[in-house]
């Protein structure tokens, strides 16, 4: 079960009242996808530092705008976010140096068409939880998507990536379901005019977007088995079975399902000091992240590296090593 879940649900309800989400989300359906959130204008002799992220309505996209804004408060490097289908483009993106930075989901990193030595870890983060959201009563578990309209995450995404795996393992054919490939947003707003029955999320603790529609209506997560958390994680390595809390969410329970850890991606030719000191202000400044997202509290300088299949950038060791031996010389 997830940690500082109340704490989490406070800053979620600071963070809906606010209210850009809705703001945001009608940028996402206008067809933007490139979003400079910058905290000052941009001149034209900076480069820019740009940040992938995902749909507005999930948890990278306020880390990622949080991240752009920390990096030019506090290293003076005019930084911004783009909006992507998230964890499979960002990672190409970042590849193809399109962008500097990029978030992805692990299992993504082990795909084939990845290329390893194109990219480099900053650092780990937390964890996205898979939530497989239904507005209808008569649907209580895997079996019973059969027949149904489903969404499973737009092409590109993670959430694709791990609906299509959990369908499989679960025995259920593309045919014998509706499919469709819509975001975050997309997916929302077709639960809520009942367009389809439910949607594959990928996502931290809590979803805006989720969060924000149970608020309006009766909703409901299917659970995924231990056998088949069991059968991915013997298969692929990188999901663990894990818990959504009943705490998360207004008017659901508590329902098991598959984890995966995030991390933030470079290439490697990012000047090893700028890597540098992007890390270290993220680690250094924790508390204003923290406050972009409660899903930063899950940030653990200790746990960066368990887990990520790829090697990190110099300047992302560099501040590992000198936290290490700062830490060895205290307890000394």
């Amino acid at each position: 079960m997830k940690t500082g879940t109340l704490l989490k649900i406070s800053f979620l309800l600071i963070f809906l009242l606010i209210g850009s989400i809705k703001i945001k989300q009608e940028l996402f359906l206008t067809g933007v996808q490139t979003v400079p959130l910058l905290s000052e204008e941009l001149t034209g002799s900076q480069t820019t530092l740009v940040i992938a992220t995902g749909d507005m309505s999930g948890v990278y996209f306020p880390l990622g705008k949080a991240i752009a804004d920390l990096n030019q408060k506090y290293n003076g490097k005019a930084s911004g976010t783009q909006v992507t289908n998230a964890s499979i483009q960002n990672t190409k993106l970042v590849s193809q140096k399109q962008t500097e930075l990029g978030f992805s989901t692990v299992d993504v990193l082990a795909l084939p068409e990845i290329k390893k030595s194109e990219i480099l870890a900053l650092t780990g983060l937390y964890s996205n939880f898979i939530h497989i959201v239904t507005t209808e009563s008569d649907i209580h578990n895997l079996e019973d998507l059969r027949g149904k309209r489903v969404s499973i995450g737009t092409v590109g995404s993670g959430t694709k990536l791990m609906s299509e795996r959990i369908l499989k393992a679960a025995n259920l054919a593309s045919y014998e379901m509706d499919l469709s490939t819509l975001s975050f947003t997309q997916s929302a707003d077709a639960l809520r005019n009942g367009t389809i029955d439910v949607a594959f999320f990928s996502s931290g603790l809590p979803n805006p977007v989720i969060a924000e529609l149970a608020s309006e209506m009766e909703l409901s997560l299917v659970p995924i088995p231990k056998q088949i958390a069991e059968s991915l994680h013997e298969e692929f390595g990188f999901y663990t079975l894990d818990e959504i809390s009943g705490q998360t969410y207004k008017g659901m329970e508590s329902t098991p399902t598959l984890a995966v850890k995030n991390v933030l991606l470079t290439y490697p030719d990012l000047p090893k000091q700028e890597a540098y000191q992007i890390v270290k202000t993220l680690y250094d400044h924790l508390p204003e992240l923290q406050n972009a997202h409660p899903e930063a509290l899950e940030i653990n300088l200790a746990e960066t590296n368990l887990g990520v299949p790829i090697d990190f950038h110099p300047g992302a060791k560099q501040f590992f090593e000198e936290i290490i031996h700062l830490n060895t010389k205290s307890t000394n």
